[in-house]
Formats: structure tokens, sequence, C-alpha cells
């Protein structure tokens, strides 16, 4: 029997019931649930609709069962088609009658939109820990490797020397990035739709302000039909979790190529590497790897939501039941790959030995056209002289900075006896002084920064 069936003059089939069922999925809701219909029971007690005794058994009741529920002492139905009919179910079934009372004026719609929003609400505090947690790690990495120099890539190219902890420290910015969106993401998710009936608002005056403050959230639905048909926050979260993916498999793409045979730079803890199952030699970063391909899975749970949403008109249709398994899922796989790359960031090896065999002199490069700039010359035609000269380097397999004075000035008069002094990683990278630069002093400024933000939580 259902509690909607009184319409019906037969059962629905079982392939239908099977079809139509989302409880091993909303069932992850059980707490948002009945915290909401703790909530309109107390709504309701304060319209007149129920008596104190009433509200005291539903309230009871409830309680109760996510009590045996966390116990798992919790026997769910077939007929249970989802979470909130589950609950109600039980409720009936422990207390009577004023069970049946609990869903006055409410609608499985505007029900499950609230606990939906608890629950997001829930996870992007949970992902914005996660995102602090990384960057702590990121920035313990950037002082234990402040002075290392390592090749700057550009096209997979060698480009510019930098410190590796102005490469950690890029990484900061972009989490601190993704924390701002979590805020916002958390903006959108921070009404309450409850009140809003199925489409047209309650037929009965709770006082929904009072609903609010005690489920925690800031401000009220404005309009009812848009409350119930909402999943933009669901989009907005998936959207947050896809770019965090986005981003740290790019950094694990780096260090992917970093720790391999033909790089060498780094070298994953034995906790967060694998092995093959036919060659003994081998160490696997499969932990960076799943954080990669893992990515693919954020953003494609973001699609499917918004290809759910794209074609539905308002309030409510059942494809709304397809919005949690995609947020359920990401919501686990985000907050996974963040504390696995903040392990493999805090334990991994740096094998400064190999990094300083990397450094091409090429890199020099552009410190060569900047010189002869201050030395007069314009730098497009900078530019062409030290291109000229790389080109002759590649040519007689010479390394730049074993040509000498005299071979230089046959690419330019201006390159004088002081041309030497640019020979060196240090001054190199700290030639690059400019606030938000690569020099020792504005990385240290950068660490400091980020340490501030950090003291702020």
């Amino acid at each position: 029997m259902k509690m909607w069936d009184g319409r019906f003059s037969k059962g629905t089939d079982a392939l239908m019931e099977a079809f139509n069922n989302s409880l091993p999925v909303d069932r992850t809701l059980i707490k948002e649930d009945i915290a909401g219909s703790v909530a309109w029971a107390n709504a309701l007690a304060k319209a007149g609709v129920l008596t104190v005794e009433e509200r005291d058994k539903i309230v009871g009741g409830l309680k109760s069962i996510l009590d045996d529920y966390n116990n798992d002492r919790i026997s769910f139905l077939p007929s249970d088609e989802d979470i909130h009919m589950a609950v109600e179910r039980l409720l009936i079934e422990r207390i009577g009658a004023a069970g049946e009372k609990l869903h006055t004026g409410r609608s499985r719609n505007d029900q499950v939109i609230t606990d939906t929003r608890l629950y997001t609400l829930g996870a992007l505090d949970g992902v914005a820990e996660c995102l602090l947690e990384l960057q702590k790690a990121v920035v313990n990495r950037a002082k234990s490797d402040l002075r290392v120099i390592v090749p700057g890539y550009t096209h997979l190219q060698q480009a510019q020397p930098v410190l590796l902890s102005h490469y950690w420290m890029s990484l900061f910015s972009i989490l601190e990035r993704e924390k701002s969106r979590v805020v916002h993401a958390k903006k959108s998710a921070d009404i309450l739709p409850l009140g809003s009936g199925a489409v047209a608002g309650s037929g009965f005056c709770v006082d929904r302000d009072a609903i609010a403050a005690e489920l925690g959230f800031s401000s009220v639905s404005t309009n009812s039909m848009d409350m119930v048909a909402s999943r933009d926050f669901v989009i907005e979260a998936l959207s947050v979790f896809a770019s965090v993916g986005v981003h740290l498999s790019r950094y694990a793409e780096d260090l992917i190529i970093w720790s391999s045979r033909e790089f060498g730079f780094v070298e994953l803890d034995d906790a967060w590497s694998t092995g093959s199952s036919m060659m003994p030699q081998k160490k696997n970063p499969d932990s960076l790897e799943l954080i990669r391909g893992k990515s693919g899975r954020l953003i494609g749970n973001h699609v499917r939501a918004a290809t759910t949403l794209k074609g539905l008109g308002l309030t409510y249709y059942k494809d709304l039941q397809e919005d949690k398994e995609p947020l359920f899922d990401s919501v686990l796989t985000v907050g996974m790959i963040l504390k696995v790359f903040a392990n493999v960031i805090a334990t991994l090896k740096v094998r400064e030995d190999r990094v300083k065999q990397g450094l091409d002199p090429f890199l020099l490069a552009t410190d060569m056209a900047d010189y002869l700039v201050r030395k007069g010359m314009p730098f497009r035609q900078a530019h062409k002289v030290v291109g000229r000269l790389v080109g002759y380097c590649a040519e007689s397999n010479t390394a730049l900075t074993d040509v000498s004075i005299n071979k230089l000035r046959e690419f330019s008069e201006m390159f004088g006896d002081d041309v030497t002094d640019l020979y060196s990683w240090e001054r190199a990278v700290n030639g690059r002084a400019v606030k938000g630069g690569t020099s020792l002093e504005s990385v240290e400024a950068q660490i400091a920064g980020a340490e501030g933000v950090l003291e702020q939580r």
C-alpha cells in the first residue's frame, strides 16, 4: 500500500516499482530528512495544526528512527520508494495517528529540496576543510623546498628557471580561488524551501522564518515555484567540484611526468604508490593517476546534472530524482582526491641532484636578451640576436654558457665581459623580483601571505 494510492485502482507493476525506487541513493539524506521533519512538526504545532503532545510524539519518534538507523536497526521495505516515504512509514508504525499528521501542508517536492540543500551545505563545508588542509600541505612543502631551483616549462619545453617553492605556491593561489567558489556555492544553497509545498506554497500559515532559523538557513525562499524546481545550487556545487578536479589533475600530470625515470625530479612515497603484478621493478604513481582520472568523473557528474535540467519546465518533474546520485558521488570523490593529494604532496621526495642535472643553460636565454635591452638594444632586436645565438649553440652542440666572449660579440658588440654574471641560476631567479615573481624575496612574501590567510581560519 502506498501513501498516495487513493487515486489508483490497481498497484504499480513490479518493474515500475524498481524503476521508480530511489531509496538506495537518497537514504543518504536520512539525517537531513529527519531534521527537516522535526522543524516542520515544530512549525505545525506553532500554527495550531498539532497539539504539543502530538508534536512531542512526532519529534521523539523521528529521533528514535535516526538513532536506530545509525545503529543499523532499520529494515526498509520494497514499498519504501524513497527515504521520505520510508521515514513516514516508520514513524506511523511507531507512534500511530499523530504520525499521519506530519505531512500536513508539506509536499515531497519541498521536502526533498530542503534535504538536498541541507546536505549540500554540509558537503561544501567538508570540501572547504579539505581545501584548507591541502593548502597547509602546500605551504609546508614550499617552505621545505624554498631554495630549490627547477626548470619552468611552457609547452612542456624548458622555459625559464623558477623556484620550486614558487611552483607549489601557484597551487595555493588556485586553491584560494576554489575556496571562494565554495563560499558562493554555499550562498546559492543557503535558502529555505520548506513551506513551498508542491508548487503554490503551503496551505497552512507556518512560520517559515522560524523554520529557517531552526535548520540554520540564512534566508527564506521568495517564490514557491522557483524553489521547488531549483537545482541550480546542485549544478554550482558540482561545478566547484569539477573545477577542483581539473586543477588537481593538472598538477598530478606534472608530478607524474616528474616522477618518471626520464625526469626523476621527484619520487612518491611508497605509501602513495603501487607496483606491477608482472614487472617487479615498477613503482607506479597511481595515486596521482587516479586523481587525474577521477577529474573526468567530476566533470561528467556536472554535465549529467546540467543535462537533466536543461529540458525541464517548472516545477517538479521526476527527472529531478536524478540530481542526487551525481551530487553524492562528487562529494565523496572530491573529498578523497583532496585528502590523497595532500598526503602525496607532504610525503614526496624532491631529488635535487636530478633537478640540477636537468637545468639546461638555454633557460638563461631570456636573461641574455634582457641583458642586451639594458645595454640599449630594443627587445625585438635582442630577441633575434639571442635566437640566432641559440641556433648556433644547437648546431655546434655548445652550451650557451660555454660560448666565448669573442664569439658572443660576433652576434652583438654589446656583449661585454660582464655577461658571465648572468650564468647563475640564483641570479636568474632573483632577477624576477617583481611582485608575484619567482625571486626568493617574492616567494617568501607569498608564503607569508599564505600563512596569514591560514591563520585567519
